[in-house]
């Protein structure tokens, strides 16, 4: 009981200085904390910025896909043009 003894005055001081149980305090900055701590996770965890990779490595791929059947696309319709003229 003696570390108790010593350690009250200085709870009664932080309550005064905080101006709530200090009991309240401590649960609430935890609550905080541990909701700081999974936002932060959520936005910068590994996991979302490998997402954010794969994603954008995924859309350059796409990109390069799209541009290629662009290309295929204006080959063959030149192609079934001239197909078309010869069959006149």
């Amino acid at each position: 009981m003696g570390f108790a003894n010593d350690i009250e005055p200085i709870i009664v001081r932080v309550e005064k200085i905080i101006g709530l149980s200090f009991k309240i305090f401590i649960v609430t900055a935890i609550i905080v904390i541990i909701a700081g701590i999974y936002v932060a996770n959520l936005i910068y965890g590994n996991n979302s910025l490998h997402r954010l990779e794969y994603l954008q490595q995924e859309k350059a791929t796409i990109k390069k896909n799209i541009a290629k059947l662009e290309q295929d696309n204006a080959r063959l319709h030149k192609q079934y043009l001239e197909w078309e003229d010869a069959q006149k």
